[in-house]
């Protein structure tokens, strides 16, 4: 008995394509996502955006118009916080011949990946969002954009060479 090879192949090239849409549609959507963090649109799904303020790069090899992978800046609620502690050990530090020097609290910052720099000084400010609550921070730059489109044009590729094979069967 002897059956016919179509029935087998066609059966897993169904299989096939409609797995090539799933995954296609998968990163698309990562694609998607990637997309909208890095232009600011993530304010609109949810996603916590904030702008920071005495940004700080550490990085001297900038060239014009690069991005600079690690930067660190002070939220608006930070730099308020950070101002009061700066103002107290300030006061303190007049009364140390007395008391003993203070013991200064943490100055807090937060690290944010791939901001857009000039090559010269740091950006006065950055706007980034963050993804996952207490995650990391993304600026919204045309590298985190240019990263996103990657997946999601194969994603949108691939979903569709599924789409065309379903249809082809």
């Amino acid at each position: 008995m002897s059956g016919s090879g179509t029935g087998r192949t066609g059966g897993r090239g169904r299989l096939k394509g409609v797995s090539l849409v799933v995954g296609g549609a998968l990163l698309f959507a990562l694609g998607l996502g990637v997309v909208v963090t890095g232009t600011g649109l993530s304010g609109a799904l949810g996603m916590r955006v904030e702008t920071f303020g005495r940004i700080d790069c550490h990085d001297t090899r900038t060239k014009k118009g690069q991005t600079v992978r690690h930067c660190f800046g002070e939220s608006a609620a930070q730099q308020r916080a950070n101002e009061a502690e700066r103002d107290l050990v300030a006061r303190e530090m007049l009364r140390a011949h007395v008391d003993g020097v203070p013991r200064s609290e943490e100055i807090s910052r937060s690290r944010i990946l791939f901001a857009d720099h000039d090559g010269r000084t740091d950006p006065a400010t950055v706007t980034a969002t963050q993804v996952f609550d207490g995650g990391r921070w993304y600026a919204h730059s045309s590298t985190v954009v240019g990263y996103g489109m990657i997946p999601l044009l194969m994603g949108a590729g691939t979903a569709a060479w599924g789409g065309y094979r379903l249809r082809k069967r």
